[in-house]
């Protein structure tokens, strides 16, 4: 029994419209966060480096040092970036423009692949469709000014030309081009270059010479002039290197497969329809197969009548669906099954190889979900061109790609709860989408131009191993960045951290910004030479919007600390103060204390425990001891104080720990009168704080003393700079 023809035309209607809206929520999305001040993600700031270093004419694959090692990418995104870096400011904004018009292409191709296998129009939208629908899925990095978009779009356009080759030489010479450049976009192509090969057997097997003959011209010949150029360093960064990556098999084997069946189970169940009833119909055709190989000419004559019937009668030959409402595009399929079934063999092989790279990219070492765009894409594009054509399949079919596209709209996947408890955690791994997990909001906004500007207006050199193109906005040349240390080799590795940890010895920097913790390879230098100023924590740290370090990170919300060192000195004291404690001179100041806390006056925090900050010159008191022991309990009294008429008492108060519960600071009048007051203790742990108690009549004149108190064995306390500052009478 057929569908009525108004159903089939609305279920192509919905997807479409879905479709439609999927695009232009994409646009509006890149648009918001086209000129977002800071990286969206931590590593676009590398790849503007290896541009620039590019337009300055040096060498983007030298010799690993201190002052760069490029990512393990083939360079082509960084050369566009450097070539239009001389027409617009070379930065994030013109990253993510390169970016966004590439996924505009990527677009037109998955239209343009399934428009041109006769396909209707809804087949091609959904494609599409979901394509954007995968935006969540891949970690929200198709905006991002990262090579993967542009890798896609090559990637796709190409196996679209090769595809449409077979009548035209012209068209092989140019899928070859765009699949070379693909490969000098990432290098995860060349898996591409291997099924195209095949594919290309499908198409016309006399264009294999020129599809070849051009990827081997362009990539052969230019990896071997490339490694020539740069005395054999290209090949060291975009394979060797690579190879000492570890290797995720349960990734590989299960964990890839499972994220998109999880993302995508709507769609997975088309995949499933799909190949049922491709494998419920290889016995008939086979059969067909073998008679028509003893069929004499009028028994053809008469199978081909037959053929011709069904189609005048609206009937999928394959199917024997009723195809009343279908739009005439998809007649071609039918009057011409081979062709049909050449298209969708090319383009599964294809949507294999897309998840095949994905499973290898996503099992690499430090990888994250954009390894899944390949297969996304190119999976959304396989699945539009094998959908039935007319009948209850073609309506059962759209109904769930509509159904995927509206989840992926509201109903965000999480992987964490199913790799940590299986299919126990099913239940807790989705969750409603959040648009300021991808948008920066207003205040996002504000915090990210503020730190901006200050970068900008630094009085010096700033290091920031993250991110280390804030070196460049503050006037300063670039610097090598975490992941560059990361991926080289072991000796390389330790030449590099040698020479960042003398550049901070020597003062180098006028500020050192910190992720998280510094790395133990860089601590010590920095404890000798720096303090910690600031300490962003919680959402006053300006965080990227994608990837590792977001707060939709990789599995969980990445919440460490964002640090600014700067050299160590004393801080300018205000008008009317008088210091009462600074511990400069290694010395208690007089403070009297009880048990074993609070021993000695530490240079700046212990080496065990999160850098502290900030405080006033080297040294300040914590209760946990040289070794930053938090089990260690006691009190530490001041001596006595004179309060002044008018003014303030003001100090530096921290803690280590997850709570300040069980530290305390008093103040106690002196004398026999016994009145006490607390001080709450800031409750950002490892940051320093200015408190102040201002001085009323009521105390005005008094001695005090100022005790600290630990009785917390999970928990230490942080003092320094105790000043006294006194109002000036205003006559």
């Amino acid at each position: 029994m057929s569908p009525p023809p108004r159903r089939l035309v609305a279920s192509r209607r919905v997807v479409e419209r879905l479709a439609l809206g999927w695009a232009v929520l994409l646009l509006v999305v890149f648009a918001w966060r086209l000129a977002f001040p800071l990286e969206l993600e931590w590593m676009e700031g590398g790849l503007l480096h290896q541009a620039r270093r590019i337009q300055l004419g040096q060498s983007p694959y030298p010799p690993p040092g201190a002052d760069y090692v490029p990512f393990l990418y083939t360079p082509l995104y960084s050369v566009v970036l450097a070539g239009l870096g001389f027409v617009v400011p070379l930065g994030y904004a013109l990253g993510r423009a390169v970016s966004i018009l590439a996924w505009v292409a990527t677009g037109l191709a998955l239209w343009h692949a399934v428009r041109g296998e006769d396909k209707p129009r809804a087949h091609a939208a959904a494609a599409v469709g979901l394509a954007c629908a995968g935006y969540v899925f891949t970690f929200r990095w198709l905006d991002l000014a990262r090579p993967d978009t542009l890798h896609i779009a090559l990637v796709t356009w190409a196996l679209v030309l090769l595809r449409r080759s077979g009548p035209r030489a012209s068209l092989a010479v140019w899928a070859g081009v765009l699949m070379a450049l693909a490969f000098w976009t990432k290098q995860t192509a060349a898996s591409f270059v291997i099924a195209s090969g095949l594919g290309v057997l499908l198409v016309n097997w006399r264009r294999f010479g020129l599809y070849a003959g051009t990827i081997a011209l362009l990539d052969g010949a230019g990896v071997l002039l490339g490694n020539w150029l740069t005395e054999g360093w290209l090949w060291t960064y975009i394979y060797e290197l690579h190879q000492s990556h570890a290797f995720n098999h349960e990734r590989f084997t299960t964990k890839t497969w499972g994220m998109f069946v999880h993302a995508w189970p709507a769609v997975t169940v088309v995949v499933f329809g799909l190949v049922s009833v491709g494998l419920g119909r290889v016995p008939a055709r086979l059969r067909r197969w073998r008679a028509s190989r003893h069929s004499r000419s009028g028994e053809s004559g008469e199978s081909g009548e037959s053929g011709a019937e069904s189609v005048e009668a609206g009937v999928d030959s394959e199917s024997g669906a009723s195809n009343t409402g279908v739009d005439a595009s998809s007649k071609a399929t039918e009057i011409d099954p081979a062709r049909g079934g050449r298209a969708r063999a090319y383009w599964t092989l294809m949507a294999l190889a897309g998840l095949l790279v994905s499973a290898l990219g996503y099992s690499t070492q430090w990888a994250e979900p954009n390894a899944f765009i390949p297969g996304v894409v190119l999976g959304a594009l396989a699945l539009a061109v094998a959908l039935p054509v007319g009948g209850w399949g073609e309506v059962l079919s759209l109904a769930l790609v509509a159904l995927q596209l509206l989840s992926c709209l509201f109903v965000e996947p999480l992987y964490h709860p199913v790799q940590k408890k299986g299919l126990a955690g099913l239940s807790e791994s989705y969750a409603w989408q959040d648009p300021w997990r991808t948008l920066p909001d207003a205040e996002v906004w504000e915090r990210a131009s503020a730190l901006r500007a200050e970068i900008e207006a630094c009085p010096g050199e700033i290091f920031a191993l993250h991110r280390p193109w804030w070196s460049v906005l503050a006037g300063g040349d670039g610097h090598v960045g975490s992941m560059g240390v990361t991926d080289v080799g072991p000796e390389e590795r330790r030449t590099i951290e040698k020479a960042l940890r003398e550049s901070v010895k020597q003062g180098r920097y006028a500020w050192v910004w910190v992720e998280g913790e510094a790395p133990r390879w860089l601590a010590g230098a920095l404890l000798r030479g720096y303090r910690v100023e600031r300490r962003r924590h919680g959402a006053q740290r300006v965080r990227p919007m994608s990837g590792y370090m977001s707060e939709a990170g990789m599995v969980t919300p990445y919440r460490r600390d964002q640090l600014l060192l700067v050299p160590r000195g004393p801080r300018p004291l205000p008008a009317g103060a008088t210091v009462v404690a600074d511990f400069e001179d290694r010395t208690l100041d007089g403070f009297a204390t009880e048990g074993p806390a609070f021993g000695r006056p530490q240079r700046g925090s212990p080496r065990s425990l999160p850098l502290a900050g900030p405080y006033g010159g080297e040294y300040l008191l914590t209760s946990a001891g040289v070794r930053g022991d938090l089990k260690l309990t006691g009190t530490a009294t001041s001596p006595l104080v004179s309060l002044p008429e008018k003014g303030h008492l003001e100090m530096l108060l921290g803690f280590a720990g997850r709570r300040p519960r069980g530290l305390s600071v008093w103040l106690e009048e002196d004398g026999g009168g016994g009145r006490t007051v607390r001080l709450d203790v800031p409750a950002t742990p490892h940051s320093l704080s200015t408190v102040r108690w201002e001085i009323t009549p009521a105390w005005s004149g008094v001695q005090i003393r100022v005790r600290l108190a630990d009785h917390s064995p999970k928990a230490a306390l942080y003092f320094d700079d105790l000043w006294v500052v006194e109002q000036a009478d205003p006559r």
